[in-house]
């Protein structure tokens, strides 16, 4: 059942002011909330966005790469939809039959703790309802540190519900942080936070995304990364590459020069020269995923899967296991 938002006409977020120029806060009511998202082997989830648009302004975003042209690339990032209905509607969905059984996606194509949040606090309210659940999969996603502050809220949810929170982070090195994703928190504040998190008992892990082919290792600091998350509580550990086919790369390179040319130059470097070939990305996985073994980290899609299919967990994990 796919159940289609509805937007009524636009008005200023009360309570929401502007943090940089030109952003611009709209508030938006509407009919449904959650939204059917298939997955590659034919399973789908709940996908569940509070905002519309985003401030991070992550270059790779995939709601990005669906944008048609130069100037709705950069409204993405300068006007944030805020659906201030949001947790009427959750409401009453989440005690309709017709939701249940599924797992619900938070955050997985908008960061649902971003900046406008510290203020109009929609996040929380949604987090409030379904802190009230029992036997829900619930799997955040997020590139903030202001997810911290809901600790209590997400502690009652693992409680009741197999909850998973997977922090994204491209690097250890800001330089490259700020290019790929200019407004989100730093890795230091991204890993306070995961560390909060785990000393509640939630379970936590880190998404090394997106990962550029044209990094160095001494600008990705892949095994650093994971070293400092496993030290931080971190339970299981993914990557992403963003490795696009060849009309998607041109794509996204044109698309770059026109919205930001000043960064252009950077982003042509770390994307790299070509599209790197599948064999590559398999025997950087595999590196991958040895590595997580040394550290005694799960593999995102195993701690992350449905119950009904999640593989027994590593018997070495993190400092706070």
């Amino acid at each position: 059942m796919d159940r289609m938002e509805r937007f009524d006409s636009e008005v200023a977020v009360p309570g929401a002011s502007a943090s940089a120029p030109g952003m611009r806060y709209v508030a938006v009511r509407v009919k449904s909330l959650l939204r059917q998202h298939a997955q590659e082997d034919g399973s789908w989830h709940w996908r569940l966005d509070p905002y519309e648009g985003c401030q991070f302004g992550c270059l790779a975003c995939p709601v990005r790469l669906e944008r048609e042209d130069a100037a709705q690339w950069r409204e993405l990032e300068s006007k944030v939809a805020v659906k201030v209905n949001a947790a009427q509607v959750l409401r009453a969905e989440l005690h309709h039959e017709d939701f249940r059984g599924h797992p619900i996606h938070l955050g997985e194509q908008t960061e649902a703790w971003q900046h406008v949040e510290e203020q109009v606090r929609l996040t929380r309210a949604l987090l409030g309802l379904l802190a009230q659940e029992d036997g829900r999969e619930l799997r955040i996603s997020t590139r903030s540190s202001l997810i911290a502050r809901d600790g209590d809220l997400l502690r009652e949810i693992a409680r009741k519900n197999h909850l998973t929170v997977a922090f994204s982070l491209p690097s250890l090195d800001e330089k490259v942080n700020r290019l790929v994703e200019p407004r989100a928190p730093s890795a230091f504040r991204r890993l306070a936070a995961m560390e909060a998190l785990a000393r509640l008992g939630v379970e936590v892990g880190l998404m090394v995304a997106p990962v550029f082919h044209g990094l160095d290792d001494d600008e990705l600091q892949l095994k650093a990364m994971l070293t400092r998350a496993a030290n931080a509580g971190a339970r299981f550990a993914g990557i992403r590459f963003f490795a696009p086919a060849q009309a998607v790369r041109d794509n996204f390179l044109r698309r770059v020069t026109e919205a930001y040319p000043e960064a252009a130059t950077r982003v042509r470097r770390v994307l790299g020269r070509r599209t790197p070939q599948p064999e590559e990305l398999r025997s950087l996985e595999k590196g991958f995923e040895l590595l997580c073994r040394s550290l005694g980290l799960q593999l995102a899609e195993q701690a992350q899967a449905p119950r009904a299919k999640r593989s027994p967990a590593a018997t070495q994990l993190g400092l706070f296991g």
